[in-house]
């Protein structure tokens, strides 16, 4: 009773102050946002460099398959181009609100919600079935919100089954821990963290998954000593969005903060659980070299470089799969990119280097380009 009178007063108080006061602490960059340190822009590598393509997207889990949701239909477009050299990832939030449905007690089918539900999760296993290229996806906080992954893990891979494409919920294995696990590609060895899993385990699964992902690095440094390393996951280490604690509308700041300090919510980075995640992994990376770290989780366009040097030299964030899901973006000092617009970022690995196209969907050619120092 008192927590919901604290949310009562909270939500009062939100009403006040959205009438009354609704100040901006920043606008959003909603045109891109581009301040480049060591990095180079010079033209993108040719088909003949190309050693290895992965495309980056998250949070599209409210996505539309008719008409088919604009950034997925263009990620599509992309990975067609050379399927066979193309990756794509999906970054978590693969079906909103609560994930994967459950049927109801003695239903043998799933009602029209639940399966629209299931179309949001459809819209984006489409791209593999259009343009042949593999596509990996990892589960976010929404898809945890089902209580497990079991249904999801296996209706992508029936989906995989029926369409004879290479598609898989990642690291999901069923009856398994979602221990850290990788997939070897040319030029880039993908490391796939199930990072809401890995914030809400026992302290004996999270120290398991720990010392999993290192072992895993450590691996393959030990064959390919400069091999490229992505890790993806669904929550970013580094972001200037909603969840370090930037909204340009000071009531929906006021209102998000309420709730979560009731609740306990620990979807912001500020949150002594996520932080420990954050420090966890970034003691491992810092450790090794040419990583890039890539998350969705905020509804934006972000590209981090570190102010140190160390590993991960690249924080990326590609969580703006859907307009109606996009949030306030600004920048910090370690800010390379910023933007709120619907889109993804694609990677071009060749021998000499990664080149980074990021793309929204009111523009056919990207809205930012360059070469990354790694």
């Amino acid at each position: 009773m008192k927590k919901i009178g604290l949310l009562l007063l909270g939500i009062l108080a939100v009403i006040i102050l959205g009438l009354v006061v609704d100040p901006e602490i920043n606008p959003s960059h909603s045109s891109p946002y581009l301040v480049l340190k060591t990095e180079r822009e010079a033209p993108a590598p040719g088909p003949e460099e190309l050693v290895q393509r992965v495309i980056l997207y998250g949070d599209a889990g409210h996505s539309s398959t008719d008409p088919w949701q604009a950034s997925l239909a263009k990620i599509a477009e992309r990975a067609s181009i050379d399927p066979g050299k193309t990756a794509v990832i999906a970054l978590g939030d693969n079906i909103y609100y609560r994930g994967y449905p459950e049927k109801e007690d003695g239903e043998a089918e799933f009602d029209q919600g639940q399966l629209e539900s299931i179309s949001y999760l459809d819209a984006q296993l489409q791209i593999a079935r259009v343009s042949g290229a593999p596509m990996f996806l990892v589960p976010g906080n929404h898809d945890w919100y089902a209580s497990e992954l079991e249904g999801q893990g296996q209706h992508i891979a029936a989906y995989a089954k029926e369409h004879q494409v290479n598609t898989s919920l990642q690291p999901w294995r069923s009856g398994q821990l979602p221990l850290p696990r990788s997939v070897q590609l040319p030029g880039v060895s993908l490391v796939f963290l199930d990072s809401e899993w890995m914030m809400h385990a026992s302290e004996e699964h999270y120290d398991s998954a720990m010392t999993a992902l290192d072992t895993e690095i450590e691996r393959i440094r030990s064959v390919s000593p400069d091999q490229l390393i992505l890790v993806s996951a669904h929550h970013p280490m580094e972001t200037m969005g909603q969840h370090a604690g930037y909204l340009s509308n000071f009531s929906y700041w006021f209102f998000i903060k309420i709730i979560y300090s009731i609740f306990d919510v620990d979807q912001d980075i500020d949150h002594p659980t996520y932080m420990r995640f954050i420090n966890s992994i970034d003691e491992i990376f810092s450790k090794s070299r040419r990583i890039i770290y890539a998350a969705g989780h905020e509804h934006s366009l972000q590209v981090f470089g570190s102010p140190d040097g160390k590993a991960p030299e690249y924080k990326l964030v590609s969580g703006a799969g859907n307009t109606s899901k996009l949030s306030g973006v600004w920048h910090t000092a370690n800010t390379r990119f910023a933007l709120s617009q619907e889109g993804f970022m694609e990677l071009q690995i060749t021998a000499s280097g990664v080149h980074i196209s990021i793309y929204d969907i009111h523009n056919d050619a990207p809205v930012a380009a360059f070469w990354l120092d790694i």
